[in-house]
């Protein structure tokens, strides 16, 4: 079995060992074609210096000693030759080894031996690498076809291994860009090559080593449905992404990306098939510990997506596929198309987006949004009885004591939240910044229930949540109330569970939460004035739906909490456990 050659790095730079066996003894039985020239990386990604190699088999049943050899390139036409003798090395029996032009630090796992600058750089179309022993000539191989960038050229591993095989450019390949070793670089440094692969022509794709034509994307068969543009758990450069919505079964080659100010196309060998009703993931970047520990992409891109407020586009050739307005960027939350609105006409409006309420990550870290699943709901709007409210009502509430859960797929009965259940913990009646969109309460889920049918009220009106949809609270989840669920409006407070329509008094205020039956789950009061910028919140040794009847069981927030985007004295922990009151 050929395994790859994982010894120590060596240093091409080491001053030559006194003594020893002598170039001309160790030659001795050489033959030409017991070492063979298997792979060039010729035009690797960036700057060619310090990233090329060259791949060698020991065609022979025991290992070779490369010490004294001399590994030589030049220009087909004779000029620029140079010539390296080889310091140490060792390729056991049938095994590759590959030599490379590091000039600092160690050598990576891949490469062997370094023999520096002792070869400049080779060219990318065309070169003659030699490997002798003495005046033997081990092996030769001449290469007048260019490279693709980022791909070596490698001897096809369906032919014999030997050196007149690999005299023989057309037995050579890019090798397979999938077969990736570092950065977006594509070779085998070291190991047995890949197998060559049919190259496609324009208007075709490879898929399961045969060409086939791309069967191309038209105008809605993707709907942008998640847009992630200001990633908090990795870099903008490699953490941003979206996803779209697949409505049937075609392949992503050749589909361009663009925004108002840039454009990239999705170039690929092999096809890039999707099917319908799939979440089509593009990242910035396919590499987990880089961007976010996302899900795996079904496509790369490197467009930068606007934080303010912006447009993306998906177009193929000059018919477009989707495009949409995009609110703001919220630091580590995406912005999701509501799941009951999936379509191209609807994500036009901005406004069918809401801010993702769930963290991706397994361990329930990272950042919010469902990068290639299915959306969360959108925060349910409240029926305010008939309030002025810009014709935001969800009209009645169901007649039933059903609902429909997305997890599950299916309707099933309404969890009712019982008395002590919802318990009201912190608000915000007195936003610093002028108006009141920036007005919030905040309720502790004790148990989980479904927040269907509720209605909370205060001083001058009242809202009741109506959705067919579960709006389920998880046990121990801190639910923000809000005037708005836009973060650009109210403070940089979200995610938000729904939003009211009331103003929050100052003084001598309340709030109410109320059961579908109409009973009393929970009530807070306070007549004291509170502080402009600064919630009221329930110390957290006394989180219970009686003693959060006593005004003095609840304390200014400590100032501490700073709101980032709401303002420099808005201060406060929605949506996050309270402080201790002092």
């Amino acid at each position: 079995m050929i395994k790859r050659l994982m010894g120590v790095a060596l240093v091409g730079t080491f001053a030559a060992a006194c003594g020893g066996t002598t170039s001309t003894d160790a030659c001795k039985g050489r033959k030409a074609g017991d070492i063979i020239i298997t792979e060039l990386m010729i035009d690797p990604e960036g700057t060619d210096t310090g990233s090329e190699f060259i791949e060698l088999y020991n065609t022979l049943g025991t290992a070779i000693d490369l010490k004294g050899m001399t590994i030589n390139y030049k220009d087909t036409d004779g000029s620029g030759a140079k010539s390296h003798t080889i310091k140490a090395g060792n390729i056991p029996s049938q095994a590759y080894f590959a030599m490379g032009d590091v000039r600092s630090g160690p050598n990576p796992t891949w490469i062997g031996y370094s023999y520096g600058d002792g070869l400049g750089s080779m060219g990318n179309a065309r070169g003659v690498v030699t490997l002798k022993c003495g005046t033997l000539t081990i092996d030769e191989f001449t290469y007048t076809q260019s490279a693709k960038p980022n791909r070596s050229r490698s001897l096809d591993p369906a032919t014999p291994l030997n050196a007149m095989s690999n005299d023989t450019e057309s037995n050579w390949c890019d090798t397979p860009a999938n077969t990736i070793y570092f950065g977006n670089n594509a070779g085998t440094p070291g190991a047995a090559n890949a197998a060559c692969m049919p190259e496609a022509m324009a208007g075709t794709c490879v898929e399961a080593g045969a060409t086939r034509p791309i069967v191309t994307a038209g105008p809605g068969d993707l709907v942008i449905t998640e847009i992630m543009a200001n990633p908090k758990a990795a870099s903008s450069t490699t953490g941003e992404w979206f996803e779209a919505l697949a409505t049937r079964d075609f392949d992503l080659n050749d589909i361009t990306i663009a925004s108002p100010t840039s454009d990239t196309t999705l170039k690929s060998q092999a096809c890039l098939p999707v099917k319908q009703g799939a979440y089509v993931l593009f990242a910035r970047s396919g590499d987990p510990f880089v961007n976010g520990d996302l899900p795996t992409p079904a496509a790369t891109y490197s467009l930068t997506l606007s934080d303010t407020q912006s447009r993306l586009a998906l177009y193929r050739g000059d018919a477009g596929i989707d495009d949409v307005a995009y609110l703001n960027a919220k630091d580590g939350i995406s912005w999701q198309l509501n799941s009951n609105l999936l379509t191209t006409t609807a994500n036009d409006d901005p406004n069918n987006f809401c801010l993702a309420r769930a963290r991706w990550g397994q361990d329930g870290g990272g950042d919010y949004g469902s990068p290639g699943f299915a959306n969360h709901d959108c925060p349910v709007v409240m029926n305010d009885g008939g309030m002025t409210d810009g014709g935001n009502d969800a009209g009645p509430m169901p007649g039933n004591n059903q609902c429909f859960d997305s997890v599950l797929g299916a309707n099933r009965d309404l969890v009712r939240p019982a008395v002590g259940d919802l318990v009201v913990t912190e608000f915000m009646a007195d936003p610093k910044t002028a108006g009141t969109t920036q007005e919030w309460f905040e309720v502790l889920a004790k148990n989980t229930v479904d927040l269907n049918g509720i209605t909370v009220k205060g001083n001058s009106g009242s809202a009741t949540l109506t959705s067919s949809t579960c709006a389920q609270a998880d046990a121990g989840s801190y639910l923000v109330f809000a005037r708005s669920a836009d973060t650009n409006a109210n403070g940089n407070v979200g995610p938000v569970v729904t939003t009211f329509t009331f103003a929050l008094a100052n003084s001598n205020g309340s709030i109410h939460v109320v059961g579908a039956d109409g009973g009393a789950l929970d009530d807070v009061t306070w007549t004291a004035t509170v502080k402009s910028g600064i919630s009221r919140q329930l110390d957290p040794g006394k989180l219970d739906n009686l003693m959060n009847d006593v005004e003095t069981s609840f304390c200014h927030s400590d100032a501490g909490f700073l709101l980032a985007d709401g303002g420099p004295s808005d201060v406060g922990t929605p949506g996050q456990p309270n402080r201790n009151c002092q």
